[in-house]
């Protein structure tokens, strides 16, 4: 990258020199604090081949004080040839540096740059923007902030090594190249993978830890090394901490706090990004301020949050959490050690100024009682590995002794601002009554307890703002919930938010996921009315309990403005009242900034005005869903961002002009549009001249069994599912040869006679033909280069007779062939459909209910697939006899057999010998057979180290 001509450099015009100059390049490297970015660039920089193509060449160590006098003095330094005083001004400097770079390729290091806002960088790059063509500035950076404001070529991350590299470097600085006896160096070598472990693929802390190790290659000291903690060695501390630390230094004092926070959590806690914010918003560390304007505090914690997540205190999961490296957290009790503490097996003395407790386990009651002198203590949670039976056997007395330990610790935390219960396994069945002195008290969740009642004074716990009750089954709630009005959060079950009464009175709640209208008082949907902040998803049942449009107006959702999702359902009527839902519908006009819009069994024959205008502009979703008497579709084909559409079960005859509205450019943003169920529809028109669906990338029409034609098929689409549309058969030719894009075709259940070619779907990748009786293939399949997944199912007609090969052993061009469910039709004509394709690896013989063995050229068929992985047989209730060539099938690992009740016994020369597991279900004379040590087949499996015969593992290997 450095070594190209500046031609080749991959510039954006970012920066201050860069946006009018593309002869500087700015190559930043990224990454968390030690893991190598300095090395990198030393690297680079000393590389005999940079030095040779870089006239120029200069190194700064920047770090927090990016002085652009300074930096631009050691810069020019390098290459002027006269010396100046000190007393220059900056824009003389500046000058100096731009004519001693003027017409020369230089590289510069700025290493360790924290100059996020970019002001200071905007200076000196201005100065630096005479160079020739391929200069380079090479930046190393904690902050992805620097980056993104200096960078000019895509940044290298760096990021943590894995284990074996890790453990070569580890090595290397542990031992160098020291003799030592091979029985001791085994001994250390052993210890020492313990303790690299523990530094999590840092390179700096492997470095610093080695190189204390090097100095005493004693197995005592190396143990004391393993079993302390890193950060409680000064020299360790000195030398790891102030690169961890920087960026720690960098933040604000709020953030600083939020960071310190997560070290009450155990180590490999997956944090939840909400929890958290919100916790941090409980203790009081998210503060508005004036420069937040109408900034919530959940907007701000985000913010907060990201932050952190963005200088890699955070990293993500693959399953939306996030973890916290060992290292940084070590570094976050470091910093909060005296203020967070984890009680859990290894019992130490907890400090007495502790703000912030978890318990996860622990030896004796008698740490519970312990916790009550802990006056200080703000934040109390029973991590989810918490089991109260572990340390106390009483028995029967365990939820009481636990509940009366319990009620005792909140009657002395008086300052509790965050009580959490959640995933106790213990039998409480009442929250303690003290918690309602708690008068502090900001968050509290018992979600998936056995609690089923809260005390009758819950309401007097006058702060709370965070309350958790998912998955508790409350039956009943006490009376004056609604007096808890600063609430912002309520997080339960549907069942248990129905119990509020006059929850409009909670005016700060941020959601409320579903309401439920009745002609109650406290019920009726007017409790909405000041309910202004609520934001994201709402879901509204019963409407049809509303009696006009006046009532309907009261609920005020046009003021809505933070609400993202809207569901409106109707419950299913018997007897039509399609007049009051039409007035009841057009007094629920959400605000135009609404993304995503469900109704269902709506009763009325037109659309709501707001729906026919040009309003909801901002809509994404929309889904009507079985709206018996709605004939007429609003028209969508305006709105610029609405990228889904469902419709279902609506007496819908003719899709066309209306539905398209009057947009120069129709639908513009759509991407999947789905017909589900509709009886009466007969066609989607034409569009006259105007473009339609341009980013439309996947179409579904399922149970429209009276569609003729559809006029609008777009060549760009993707993906094609067409299920039980009995009159499209006739235009499937057609389509099919212009959807030269597609990548996913399903017909299913397609009844009337159709001969199709897939000639042109050439980027074909899966294909899908189910209970298509009367469906044929002109040219078969061997067009579909790019084929990976097929699926066959109830087609017998798919080659007609005239076109079967006089050769049978077709060589098809199925090269990418990758997954394969087939039924005995294709089986039979296997060579003719499929040919020879050895690169399948997943192969599955399904639904076959006369097949009773295989004939020589299947055997042939079944011989030839080398790469095979994953063989199955399911549903073949006549098959007697398994392929007797299975045994040579070398590469088969998983090998299964469902509902096969008729096979009579294993191939005579067993299974392939890689096999390692094996999966028998309702195969009753094989189970027989294969009964474990006496069965007469157990010889031929004995050796597959995993079988599982009708969910009984009778063989399981360690290794799993």
């Amino acid at each position: 990258m450095l070594l190209s001509s500046g031609n080749d450099a991959d510039y954006r015009n970012k920066g201050a020199g860069s946006s009018s100059h593309a002869s500087l390049g700015v190559l930043p490297i990224v990454g968390i604090g030690g893991v190598g970015k300095t090395t990198l660039a030393q690297i680079i920089y000393n590389d005999p081949r940079v030095a040779d193509h870089f006239e120029l060449r200069k190194w700064v160590y920047v770090s927090n004080d990016f002085n652009v006098k300074r930096i631009a003095r050691v810069l020019e330094g390098e290459v002027a040839s006269d010396s100046r005083s000190e007393d220059i001004s900056l824009d003389a400097q500046l000058t100096n540096l731009s004519r001693a770079t003027s017409c020369k390729r230089f590289l510069f290091v700025l290493d360790d740059v924290w100059d996020e806002a970019g002001r200071n960088w905007m200076e000196l790059g201005s100065a630096l923007t005479y160079g020739n063509r391929g200069s380079t500035v090479l930046i190393t950076a904690q902050s992805p902030l620097v980056a993104q404001v200096m960078g000019t070529m895509e940044q290298i991350e760096l990021k943590l090594l894995e284990e074996s590299d890790y453990w070569r470097l580890f090595e290397h600085c542990s031992f160098g190249s020291r003799v030592i006896d091979s029985y001791l160096r085994r001994k250390l070598q052993l210890i020492g993978q313990q303790i690299a472990k523990k530094l999590h693929g840092l390179p700096l802390a492997g470095k610093v830890v080695g190189s204390l190790l090097h100095a005493r290659l004693e197995e005592q000291y190396w143990k004391m090394i393993q079993e302390s903690e890193w950060w409680e060695n000064d020299f360790v501390l000195e030398n790891i901490l102030p690169s961890l630390g920087l960026s720690y230094q960098h933040l604000s004092s709020n953030v600083k706090q939020c960071f310190a926070f997560t070290a009450m959590f155990p180590k490999g806690h997956i944090f939840d990004k909400e929890q958290l914010v919100q916790m941090w918003i409980a203790q009081g560390f998210v503060r508005p301020g004036t420069q937040h304007g109408r900034m919530t505090p959940e907007y701000i914690g985000n913010q907060m949050f990201d932050e952190l997540t963005c200088r890699y205190f955070f990293l993500h999961t693959i399953n939306k959490g996030y973890v916290i490296h060992d290292l940084i957290r070590e570094l976050a009790v470091y910093i909060s050690r005296d203020e967070c503490f984890v009680i859990d097996d290894e019992f130490s003395k907890i400090p007495p100024t502790v703000r912030h407790l978890t318990v996860i386990r622990t030896a004796k009651l008698d740490t519970l009682a312990e916790l009550s002198k802990l006056h200080k203590v703000r934040t109390l949670v029973f991590y989810r590995d918490y089991h109260p039976e572990d340390f106390f056997s009483l028995g029967e007395n365990s939820s009481r002794k636990f509940y009366e330990s319990l009620e005792g610790i909140l009657k002395s935390l008086k300052k509790l601002r965050i009580l959490d219960l959640s995933y106790m396994r213990i039998d409480i069945k009442t929250l303690p009554s003290a918690t309602c002195d708690l008068s502090h008290l900001r968050y509290l969740d018992i979600s998936s307890t056995k609690i089923r009642r809260l005390p009758e004074s819950f309401s007097k716990i006058y702060h709370l703002q965070m309350l958790k009750l998912k998955r508790c089954w409350i039956k009943k709630l006490p009376a004056g919930m609604n007096r808890l009005i600063k609430m912002r959060h309520l997080h339960a079950d549907a069942d248990t938010i129905s119990l509020v009464d006059g929850i409009g009175r909670l005016t700060d709640l941020q959601e409320l996921v579903e309401f439920r209208i009745t002609r109650k008082r406290g019920h009726q949907i007017g409790e909405l009315k000041e309910l202004r902040n609520i934001r994201r998803r709402l879901d509204i049942h019963n409407v049809e309990c509303v009696e006009s449009q006046k009532e309907a107006l009261e609920a005020k959702l046009k003021d809505k403005e933070h609400l993202d999702h809207l569901k409106l359902y109707f419950k299913e009527a018997t007897r039509s009242q399609g007049d009051i839902e039409k007035d009841i519908l057009e007094g629920l006009e959400p605000h135009c900034n609404l993304k995503r819009l469900l109704i269902q069994n709506y009763g009325g024959l037109n659309s709501p005005c707001w729906l026919e205008k040009n309003y909801l502009t901002n809509l994404e979703s929309i889904h009507l869903n079985c709206c018996a008497r709605w004939e007429d579709l609003p028209p969508l084909g305006h709105l610029p961002f609405l990228m889904d559409i469902f419709i279902l079960n609506l007496p819908v005859r003719r899709i066309g002009a209306k539905f398209y509205g009057d947009a120069d450019q129709i639908f513009p943003s759509l991407q999947e549009l789905q017909f589900h169920t509709l009886n009466e529809l007969e066609e989607l028109s034409e569009s006259d001249s105007r473009p339609i669906f341009p980013c439309l990338r996947k179409m579904r029409i399922e149970n429209c069994l009276k569609l003729r034609r559809i006029h609008v098929l777009p060549l760009t689409m993707k993906q094609l599912d067409i299920k039980n549309s009995g009159y499209i058969g006739n235009a499937l030719f057609e389509y099919l040869l212009t959807l030269t894009s597609l990548t996913f075709l399903e017909l299913n259940k397609c009844s009337q006679r159709a001969s199709v070619s897939l000639y042109n779907l050439r980027v074909l990748e899966n294909l899908r033909l189910i209970e298509c009786q009367e469906l044929t293939l002109i040219g078969g399949l061997q067009s579909l280069t790019n084929l990976k997944n097929i699926l066959i199912e109830k087609c017998p007609k798919l080659i007609e007779p005239a076109q079967m090969p006089m050769q049978p052993y077709v060589e098809q061009e199925l090269g990418f062939l990758c997954t394969v469910w087939i039924d005995e039709y294709v089986l039979k004509h296997v060579w003719a459909i499929l040919g020879r394709t050895p690169c399948i690896q997943v192969l599955r013989i399904h639904h076959c209910y006369v097949l009773s063995h295989f004939y020589p050229d299947q055997e042939e068929w079944f011989q030839q697939l080398t790469a095979l992985n994953l063989l199955e047989f399911h549903m073949c209730p006549k098959l007697r006899k398994l392929p007797s060539s299975l045994g040579n099938a070398a590469s088969i690992k998983i090998f299964k057999i469902v509902d096969c009740p008729n096979i009579e016994s294993l191939p005579h020369n067993g299974l392939p010998f890689l096999v390692q597991n094996l999966e028998m279900h309702r195969c009753i004379k094989l189970k027989d057979r294969c009964r474990k040590d006496d069965g007469a087949d157990w010889p031929l499996i004995s050796n597959i180290p995993n079988i599982n015969i009708d969910g009984e593992l009778i063989q399981r290997s360690e290794l799993v």
